[in-house]
């Protein structure tokens, strides 16, 4: 996968050169915002975006389609209150008449990096100082999704005497390279000649991924047009 991001880079920026001294009409962007796991329920509960962005290199085919390549890549942190609200503690105070029941749920981060080949039609009749278009392409992803663990200290009163026991649980986690699509659609706002902030929400699924990835990317960034 690494190779594949760096030549999909080298190639973006050969490609953004050429174009660029021939003055042909090519945008550049960088984006971020926040990430919503869809799938699978263990990436959806339990975890949380962190940090993450895209790079893209759009060529214009026609007047309202832009061919556009795009790197992204996204780390996601463990969340803590989703992985413990799972776990009924109650209930194993109640039926093993524990005093109490505690988890502190671990592990390290969680990661998507896609490279991907996109179409977006933005419609002629529509553009001006703010310009809706859709978007949509395939490429290919990789979903690390990182082992939980889950330590569980319990606590036995006997005879006015705390007794602790500690069970080491853990939720699988996997690592897989896939196919995978993605749709949206968003806004361009014109900031100057050169200059665009866009606004953009996708659904990027894999798929031939045993793991069934699926999220829903809101992002925003700026765009130059070369």
């Amino acid at each position: 996968m690494k190779r594949i991001i760096f030549t999909f880079l080298l190639l973006l920026l050969a490609v953004t050169t050429v174009c660029a001294q021939q003055n042909s009409g090519i945008e550049v962007s960088v984006s971020s915002g926040v990430v919503l796991p869809s799938s699978p329920m263990t990436f959806a509960d339990y975890w949380s975006v962190q940090y993450g962005g895209s790079l893209r290199a759009g060529y214009p085919l026609s007047e309202s389609i832009t061919l556009v390549g795009a790197v992204e890549y996204y780390q996601f942190k463990l969340n803590q209150s989703g992985v413990t609200n799972d776990f009924d503690t109650q209930y194993m105070r109640d039926i093993w008449i524990f005093k109490s029941v505690s988890l502190n749920p671990t592990a390290d981060p969680s990661s998507v990096t896609t490279v991907s080949a996109n179409l977006r039609f933005a419609p002629s009749r529509l553009t001006g100082i703010l310009s809706p278009y859709f978007i949509g392409g395939v490429g290919m992803m990789r979903f690390s999704l990182s082992e939980i663990k889950l330590p569980t200290t319990s606590v036995l009163s006997v005879n006015g005497a705390d007794i602790s026991m500690i069970a080491q649980q853990t939720i699988t986690g996997g690592a897989q390279t896939s196919a995978f699509l993605q749709l949206g659609m968003g806004f361009d706002v014109q900031l100057t000649e050169a200059f665009d902030l866009m606004i953009e929400a996708r659904y990027a699924s894999g798929l031939t991924n045993s793991l069934h990835t699926a999220y829903v990317p809101i992002t925003g960034g700026i765009k130059l047009r070369l």
